[in-house]
């Protein structure tokens, strides 16, 4: 079953007996933005076509940004680009993104 059948994240929870923990692990941290970076997105957001549909603001916009936060978090959390999650067959998908914990054996 898709994650969009359910209304909302405790539903899931409920269903399934997962137990839930949040925690803030990320201590904000300033950072300079790159020159570089400031201009590929206004010239994106200038004379892109990023807005057409959910893909290209995904692609266009959402991702290099994330990306453009992760490098300077990459020793905390791992960024997973559209990676299936899957628990037990009936609950499956694919999240455009989402962060986690970093352990070595991924970092």
């Amino acid at each position: 079953m898709p994650f969009s059948a359910y209304k909302d994240l405790s539903a899931v929870l409920k269903e399934f007996e997962i137990i839930q923990n949040q925690s803030n692990f990320i201590i904000e941290t300033p950072f300079e933005i790159s020159p570089y970076f400031r201009e590929h997105l206004g010239i994106l957001l200038e004379d892109g076509v990023v807005d057409n549909s959910e893909y290209a603001i995904c692609e266009s916009i959402i991702a290099p940004i994330l990306q453009e936060i992760w490098k300077q978090y990459r020793s905390k959390f791992i960024l997973w680009s559209h990676q299936t999650l899957r628990y037990e067959d009936p609950l499956s998908g694919i999240p455009e993104f989402s962060a986690s914990r970093c352990y070595e054996v991924h970092c």
